[in-house]
């Protein structure tokens, strides 16, 4: 894999991707990663470069919005160890939302493969990346 094609996948989920977190239970917590475009032939790239990666994805499309001409595709990578990976290769790329994947992947470093109970500190992360994104 080339490190461009890495940084170029960065650079979209800074500018066109979400990082969300979420509480399950009282100790379980769950991070996804999206991108959302109507460029079909983004989505492709991005499939390919988690494909050689082997991150797990899914696509969900076509998803129409209000006032536009033409549909949605989402991508989403949201099991753990997935998260975690791409986190893995994008951190060192990142600029937007490296403080973000920063937050998570603390997390997923010590959860991914194990049973792992959340503590009141991971739970943080959360009460974190609600902040980050309220600043970008």
């Amino acid at each position: 894999m080339l490190a461009t094609e890495i940084a170029w996948l960065s650079g979209i989920i800074d500018g066109e991707g979400c990082i969300y977190g979420k509480q399950n239970s009282i100790r379980s917590v769950t991070f996804r990663v999206t991108v959302e475009t109507v460029s079909l032939a983004m989505i492709d790239k991005i499939q390919q470069i988690l494909r050689q990666c082997d991150v797990e994805y899914r696509i969900e499309s076509p998803i129409w919005r209000k006032n536009s001409t033409r549909p949605a595709h989402r991508l989403k990578v949201e099991k753990k160890q997935a998260v975690q990976k791409l986190c893995n290769l994008i951190l060192p790329y990142s600029v937007v939302k490296k403080p973000e994947i920063v937050a998570i992947k603390s997390f997923l470093d010590k959860s991914v493969g194990i049973y792992y109970s959340a503590t009141e500190e991971d739970l943080s992360i959360l009460i974190k990346l609600r902040e980050l994104k309220k600043v970008a």
